[in-house]
């Protein structure tokens, strides 16, 4: 006969529900100085090409963070939870809740995607890699490229020489998988988000997950999480 345990298994097994974290804007010093000089929400992601865009009309996840690992794996109506990595947040540690999304459509490459968009009348998401959508100025990310081109901008002190090595990283890693989500936003909140404490995410989860390979995660838990978003625990 099953056990519980067993049975809790196989619901994360089948679950089409995942949690993943992300760098944040404020979460660097950088960061918090783009954020007041143009006002910009503290909760975007922090590089030239926002990965994932919470900011456009339908939120987007492609593959240009996690390659391989993450975007593939997702499929029209899976859902996923954004949290901010851990860090320092209302005067403690822990973790923000910044987004609900469910997968609405899934392109196999960004081409596909941009059609998608444009077709809508939206305006190209920033992780969309195709020509002519250019990435953030660096002055608006949290300048905290690769530490090969951060050798660059100290060697040729060349801020578009290293914007263009930064984003042509992008374009290399939209070439190898050009899977890309167009996601309804079921909650997003990038201004004052709620946060997850340690004994909260012990109490959804039973422990603190590992994200770097987001997790699927059970439709209880996912629930739970929603429940935080919306101030009911």
């Amino acid at each position: 006969m099953p056990t519980a345990e067993g049975a809790g298994l196989a619901s994360r097994r089948a679950s089409s529900h995942y949690l993943c974290t992300y760098s944040p804007l404020t979460e660097s010093r950088a960061g918090r100085i783009a954020i007041d000089t143009h006002g910009l929400p503290p909760f975007i992601d922090g590089s030239c090409r926002r990965e994932p865009d919470f900011q456009a009309a339908m939120p987007s996840i492609s593959a240009l963070c996690r390659g391989s690992n993450f975007a593939p794996r997702l499929q029209p109506g899976h859902r996923i939870a954004y949290i901010s990595r851990k860090g320092q947040y209302a005067g403690g540690p822990g973790w923000c809740l910044v987004a609900l999304l469910t997968v609405h459509k899934r392109f196999e490459s960004h081409e596909e995607a941009a059609t998608w968009y444009r077709a809508q009348r939206y305006a190209l998401p920033s992780n969309c890699m195709v020509p002519g959508n250019r990435p953030q100025a660096y002055d608006r990310t949290n300048k905290n490229p690769s530490k090969e081109i951060k050798a660059i901008l100290r060697a040729k002190n060349d801020v578009t020489l290293a914007m263009r090595c930064w984003d042509a990283g992008y374009t290399c890693r939209a070439r190898r998988c050009g899977v890309f989500l167009v996601c309804r936003a079921d909650y997003l909140q990038l201004w004052h988000p709620p946060v997850l404490r340690n004994a909260d995410m012990i109490s959804i989860f039973c422990r603190v997950p590992i994200t770097q390979n987001p997790p699927r995660i059970t439709v209880d838990e996912f629930e739970l999480l929603a429940a935080y978003a919306v101030g009911v625990t």
